[in-house]
């Protein structure tokens, strides 16, 4: 067995030998989980928050096998975004946004109402209409406008 100053010794090696490029790649990594947030949020519709429950809406009838594959790998997908957001909590980054557009992207029951409550935090839909503004969209609305 090799003594523990050996294997701190080792393990300070390879830190020290890919500390710059574990520090590159989180760059990138918050540098592109910011272009994505803001790019989600551009696409919402400006009535998204008002809207009844639209999951299980399909434009184009599908075997029910490809409509299973094609949930599984978006349910995949968001529920990635949801588990970033939240330990975007803990580290840099822009948790609550993540877990929104996380929750927004599942297909889940009472998906409207947790996207509903996520939103209206105390600040949460400030920065969401605050990044719609600057890029010209209309902010979301909470109120149904009828």
């Amino acid at each position: 067995m090799a003594p523990v100053s050996t294997i701190i010794e080792a393990i300070s090696d390879w830190a020290s030998q890919y500390f710059v490029w574990m520090l590159v790649a989180s760059a990138f990594m918050f540098v592109g989980s910011l272009l994505v947030a803001w790019l989600m949020i551009l696409r919402l519709p400006a009535d998204y928050l008002c809207r009844p429950d639209t999951t299980n809406c399909r434009k184009t009838q599908q075997t029910n096998l490809a409509y299973f594959f094609q949930k599984l790998v978006w349910n995949s997908l968001s529920f990635a975004l949801f588990m970033t957001g939240f330990l975007m909590l803990f580290t840099p980054g822009q948790g609550l946004l993540f877990i929104l557009l996380g929750v927004t992207l599942m297909d889940l029951p009472y998906k409207n109402q947790i996207t509903q409550r996520l939103a209206s935090r105390k600040g949460t839909l400030g920065i969401i209409n605050g990044i719609r503004s600057r890029s010209g969209q209309q902010a979301l609305t909470t109120e149904s406008q009828t």
